[in-house]
């Protein structure tokens, strides 16, 4: 009863986490569009800013979970980016938001998202055994699932029914509950991500140890393969997501609620990949279904592209739940290789290597995006 309890408090965090994330992914071109009057380069930009972080502070914030209590740094980060929307929320609110605050606190919440992305991997095995990992995976991809089906819908009628501060307001308000279903889980125990022998390390023999650890990645075939696929898929996927919302609204013409909710029903897939992949890796093998399984349904892009005036939604929603299938199945059965490889003393570094190097194309993606 116990461990179904703690896979309930962390998937009600994780699915309320994720709709802020999927909430800023849609108020960032929305405020940028309706609020400041940015142009399309610009608001490439904003988006870019949004996951710069997973470039810049990805290694830091791995240094970070392995030094630090891992879920002390998760109730932290949480608040922290909590009143990071309060401050957005304020600012939107009382019409003093300019280009450099809205930019600088989008860079502010995207370092705090990398922080609790690299922690949150390091510490989901210090509490579960490798026979569960693919099972709390598979929870945490159904709630990022969920909240790509929802997330986005809940966004857009938020925003038509409560304006852009209230929705800002109400995602602060969602990260707080966050932090709360996290700060239960402390009596299950403290994470085991101390190595004792560090204590007695010089700053040189620390230095020379890191760089070790980063070698770490690039000598273990696993890991190399997995930064490279990752990778390649982020930077794809970074591209969609910054012209998704541009092109449902400034191309088909839809407006604010119509969007969330197409982007929602694309999230249909993501929900669908998260509950199948468990099964699939208890079935074939994680390495299997790493490889094969997000080959087929990602052509379902290609179907998404040839999108056109209103009846191509529908061709819009098909494509893309096919694709966001595939991601959700290889998301699990990624992450669950990545956790059994890596030791545990030095996952959080490993980890935030690994986000630096795979989730850094993200930023570069939008980037691409916005020039294309």
């Amino acid at each position: 009863m116990n461990n179904k309890f703690k896979d309930l408090q962390i998937g009600t965090e994780e699915t309320l986490r994720y709709i802020s994330v999927e909430g800023l992914i849609l108020l960032i071109p929305i405020i940028g569009i309706k609020v400041l009057e940015l142009n399309n380069s610009l608001i490439g930009l904003a988006i870019s800013l949004s996951s710069i972080g997973y470039l810049l502070f990805g290694y830091i914030a791995g240094l970070i979970a392995d030094k630090w209590n891992r879920q002390q740094v998760i109730i932290t980060s949480l608040l922290v980016k909590s009143l990071c929307f309060g401050l957005f929320s304020y600012l939107v609110l009382s019409s003093n938001l300019n280009k450099l605050s809205y930019f600088f606190i989008i860079c502010m919440i995207s370092l705090f998202l990398v922080i609790i992305e690299t922690t949150i991997t390091a510490w989901i095995p210090d509490i579960y055994t490798n026979e569960n990992l693919s099972g709390i995976n598979g929870i945490i991809q159904f709630s990022k699932s969920g909240a790509n089906l929802i997330g986005p819908f809940l966004g857009g009628l938020s925003i038509d029914k409560l304006g852009i501060s209230w929705t800002l307001l109400l995602i602060a308000t969602c990260l707080i509950i966050s932090s709360l279903s996290i700060l239960k889980i402390g009596k299950y125990g403290k994470p085991k991500n101390i190595n004792p022998e560090n204590r007695y390390l010089t700053k040189t023999d620390k230095k020379i140890k890191r760089l070790e650890n980063v070698k770490y990645i690039f000598t273990n075939n696993v890991l190399r393969n997995l930064v490279l696929t990752t990778g390649t898929i982020n930077f794809a996927i970074s591209i969609y997501t910054a012209m998704v919302v541009i092109f449902l609204v400034g191309t088909l013409g839809l407006s604010t609620y119509l969007t969330g909710l197409v982007i929602s029903l694309s999230g249909i897939g993501a929900l669908l990949g998260s509950f199948i992949s468990p099964r699939l890796i208890k079935k074939f093998g994680v390495i299997k279904i790493m490889v094969f399984g997000p080959i087929i349904p990602s052509f379902g892009l290609l179907l998404a592209s040839f999108a056109h005036e209103k009846m191509g939604i529908v061709l819009f929603i098909i494509g893309s739940i096919c694709f966001f299938t595939a991601r959700s199945i290889g998301s699990v059965a990624r992450v669950t290789v990545q956790q059994m490889v890596v030791p545990s003393h030095i996952r959080g570094e490993v980890s935030g290597t690994m986000i630096m190097l795979t989730w850094g194309t993200i930023p570069l993606g939008a980037l691409c995006a916005g020039v294309l």
